[in-house]
């Protein structure tokens, strides 16, 4: 069974506990029902309209079931999840999109915690062999124990002030010291600063990995972001990254979301339009169908807001940071290799040869070795293409013999058009609010524009919580 047949039947067996979990909230809450318009069962009225399945989305429909509201969500793909999706690899779950979750993230830990969702550890995190590149692409080996404060001294070095610049990251309108610093890229801070060979490739690997761009096409404000959010502690930063993840993939913790939300859901869903008046909005999807509500929450990521037709237009600041898109374009490929190899990690810098700056190993059994390859599509390569990843696979590795490769596009999904948010240098200070805010009688809830994790699973569930906070406000007014 695919995974994709095997996600509509997990949806088909939640329908049965959306259906009851409604009825249940309906019987607590009949003050929060009284205060809200009702469709019929079955219609096409709502008191509230999601569009999109993420965790955004999930998150903002679980929200209004505790006010007993009636809330359709609206999904373009033939499944749940938006940019987190896990699927198989040699026969076990693993993630194609976002992955890894930490407990200094306070809300997707509240989730883990609410679900009962254990973790398991990437173990590519403690290898301490390193392969690695120079930025002319010849090929290194070391131990990471010894290379010490000529690779990780001048790294730190640069977020010296990161305390300063953002003493309160997680809530960026109380201390707005960071705007004024949002004028740099990746790029321009390494060579203005004094690094060794080391350090330079170290730090546009792990940028490069952080941003999933170009140095030169990642502001340098969300690094610092970034650190300051993980207690300005460069090593907690890593294991924030890339060591912590959901067992059994990012697909127990959204299936236990989607079961608890209470919401109708539709797949294969996309909206044409968004209609917002004075006493409800308007949602045509692209078959044609249309729903009504009093208001909507629209969770699409900020590349494909324009794709959308909004009435009356959104506004100028917003639309334009769209049509500027973020800078997040990682490449994520699951790569089986020929061959039990031992623990090891491998980098190269951003601005290299290499199509690939970071392999993180996953596990070697059964005669392979499971590697994460992560690259970036400001350096084409063919995802999809297995003699291409193996010649960018034999950079680091000679010998390797590439068996199979597992990936999404998501750069050329039509519903992400990129990855993870990371803004352009002097991008997201000038777009953050703008694209917080509501419009007219929609909502916009994404990880995209988060206060804190921006760029981050945790930052969709923020988003989530805020604006479903924000619309049943809007509601309880009887306005």
């Amino acid at each position: 069974m695919s995974d994709q047949e095997s996600e509509k039947k997990r949806l088909t067996r939640r329908a049965v506990v959306v259906t009851a979990a409604l009825g249940a909230s309906a019987a607590t809450l009949p003050q929060a029902q009284a205060a809200v318009g009702h469709g019929k069962s079955g219609g096409s009225s709502f008191d509230a309209i999601i569009v999109g399945a993420g965790f955004a989305g999930l998150t903002a429909a679980r929200e209004l079931k505790q006010y007993g509201y009636r809330v359709l969500v609206l999904e373009a793909r033939d499944r749940i999840g938006g940019r987190t999706y896990t699927g198989e690899v040699a026969g076990k779950p693993h993630d194609l999109g976002g992955t890894w979750v930490h407990w200094c993230q306070p809300h997707v830990w509240a989730e883990k915690t609410r679900y009962g969702v254990d973790l398991e550890v990437s173990p590519g995190g403690d290898a301490n062999d390193v392969v690695y590149l120079d930025l002319q692409g010849a090929r290194h080996q070391a131990k990471i124990s010894e290379m010490g404060e000529s690779a990780y001294g001048p790294v730190i070095a640069m977020l010296a002030d990161a305390r300063e610049i953002f003493p309160r990251p997680a809530e960026p309108f109380v201390d707005t010291r960071w705007i004024a610093e949002d004028r740099l890229s990746v790029a321009d801070k390494i060579a203005s600063t004094t690094q060794t060979p080391e350090s330079r490739i170290l730090a546009e690997t792990s940028c490069t990995a952080l941003g999933g761009c170009a140095p030169a096409n990642m502001a340098w404000i969300d690094v610092v972001r970034l650190f300051s959010l993980s207690d300005y502690d460069f090593r907690l930063l890593t294991d924030v990254a890339s060591r912590f993840k959901i067992k059994g993939g990012m697909r127990e913790l959204y299936s236990a979301l989607a079961a608890d939300c209470g919401a109708t859901i539709q797949l294969n869903c996309p909206v044409a339009s968004i209609e917002t008046g004075s006493q409800g909005v308007r949602v045509t999807t692209v078959n044609g169908k249309t729903y009504t509500a009093r208001a909507a929450i629209s969770t699409l990521p900020l590349n494909t807001l324009n794709d959308v037709k909004f009435s009356p237009p959104l506004p100028k600041e917003k639309a334009r940071a769209s049509a500027e898109r973020h800078a997040g374009r990682a490449n994520k490929i699951h790569i089986l290799l020929e061959g039990e190899r031992p623990i090891f990690t491998a980098w190269a810098p951003g601005s290299g040869p290499s199509p690939l700056n970071q392999l993180l190993w996953e596990g070697a059994e059964n005669g392979f070795t499971h590697l994460i390859a992560f690259g970036t599509a400001d350096h084409p390569l063919k995802i999809d293409d297995k003699a291409a990843v193996q010649a960018a696979i034999r950079q680091f590795l000679p010998d390797a013999i590439v068996a199979d490769i597992t990936a999404h596009d998501w750069n050329a999904d039509p519903y992400s058009k990129g990855t993870w948010c990371i803004s352009r240098p002097g991008q997201i200070s000038h777009a953050l609010q703008v694209l917080q805010a509501p419009h007219g009688r929609i909502f916009f809830a994404s990880g995209d524009w988060a206060s804190g994790w921006r760029s981050c699973i945790d930052g969709a569930i923020e988003q989530g919580i805020v604006n479903s906070r924000a619309l049943h406000r809007l509601i309880a007014l009887k306005v």
